[in-house]
């Protein structure tokens, strides 16, 4: 049984395997109705896993992150069947699209040196071009000369990828769906000057090669910052729950989550109550459809990054439970814990389970 939540990533999939449909189909004489109507579909699947992945809560950064990487494959093959049925239509744009595909790989190259990963802001900008370059690549299939639309799609392409450079610019570490420039600006300020930044990454292969495979090296589990998975435990919390944790009480360690239902549950937890908080990290599984040679080819290997924590209730009933967090909150939410709990046993405190340190797991 499909779990609807799979649903998004889904549909996503299958959008990026539209793409080389949408060659195959010119290739072999199909009409232009029928190369728009692949387009219509593409376009209808964009919009609705958005809207399905927050319905059902299960928008993950990495969903996001996905659906971006999809959306690139999709219009890079659909720029090459129009490119194969009108070539007239690019020569005529020739300096718009050579500067927005340049534009493009800049941003890409950026994008991974700064965060290791392509960026997926989402912003309303980038949303307008999307939906006026579907357009214009419909009415230009369907009519069979170039749409008008297409070199505002063009400028807005342009003027998007300035603005996702001075996002990614702006941001010291990973961020999606930032809107604006101003909300981008917002989060810079909000976050803590001693954040880390993710390692700068070399492209190994040319570009080309590189959009069109990056969706299978892609992390299955990218949260951002304070953001938490809950991945079981004795709590009365859906498995892959999606929530966020607070530190600012010096006295309570809270976890909140949204149910099914859209119902809030939060976990309180003492820190005086904490018997052990164990960090740890697993290989993840990537997304996309990269066969696992080119996976490593690509990216490093990805890791999800756990915390399991085990404690008393005011009942005096043990409990525990298994977080995912990211990689950057994992040591600084040990740090505090640590800091916040009374020495656990009698002896030093290297031999205590909560200040046991972080050891990759084989």
């Amino acid at each position: 049984m499909i779990r609807k939540q799979s649903i998004p990533r889904a549909m996503a999939s299958a959008r990026m395997l539209l793409g080389p449909l949408l060659i195959v189909g010119e290739r072999c004489g199909w009409s232009g109705f029928s190369l728009a109507s692949i387009v219509v579909t593409a376009l209808l699947s964009d919009i609705f896993d958005g809207i399905l992945a927050r319905r059902w809560r299960c928008d993950t950064a990495a969903v996001r992150l996905f659906d971006s990487m999809a959306d690139t494959t999709f219009y890079l093959c659909a720029a090459a069947a129009l490119w194969i049925a009108q070539p007239r239509v690019w020569q005529d744009n020739a300096i718009l699209l050579g500067t927005l595909l340049s534009l493009e790989a800049l941003r890409f190259v950026l994008d991974f040196a700064r965060f290791g990963k392509p960026a997926s802001y989402h912003s309303w900008l980038a949303k307008s071009w999307g939906l006026v370059l579907a357009l214009a690549i419909i009415a230009t299939f369907a009519t069979t000369h170039a749409s008008r639309l297409l070199p505002l799609a063009l400028w807005l392409g342009i003027a998007t990828d300035l603005e996702g450079l001075a996002m990614s610019l702006i941001l010291p570490i990973w961020r999606r769906d930032v809107k604006t420039l101003a909300a981008a600006w917002r989060i810079r300020r909000e976050l803590p000057s001693s954040q880390p930044k993710a390692p700068a990454r070399l492209v190994s292969v040319t570009l080309p090669v590189l959009l069109i495979l990056a969706p299978g090296t892609l992390p299955a589990h990218a949260l951002e910052h304070n953001q938490t998975v809950y991945l079981g435990g004795s709590a009365a919390i859906a498995i892959e729950s999606i929530g966020i944790f607070d530190t600012s009480s010096p006295t309570t360690f809270v976890l909140r989550f949204t149910g099914p239902a859209g119902t809030p549950t939060q976990i309180a937890i003492d820190y005086t109550s904490i018997k052990t908080a164990q960090p740890s990290r697993q290989v993840t599984h990537h997304l996309g459809v990269a066969p696992a040679i080119a996976v490593g080819l690509l990216a490093a290997r990805q890791h999800r990054y756990l915390l399991t924590l085990t404690w008393t209730d005011t009942s005096g009933v043990a409990q525990a439970a298994v977080l995912e967090v990211s990689r950057s909150d994992q040591e600084p939410l040990l740090a505090v814990i640590r800091s916040r709990i009374p020495h656990p046993c009698p002896g030093p405190a290297s031999s205590c389970p909560v200040r046991a340190p972080l050891r990759p797991a084989p």
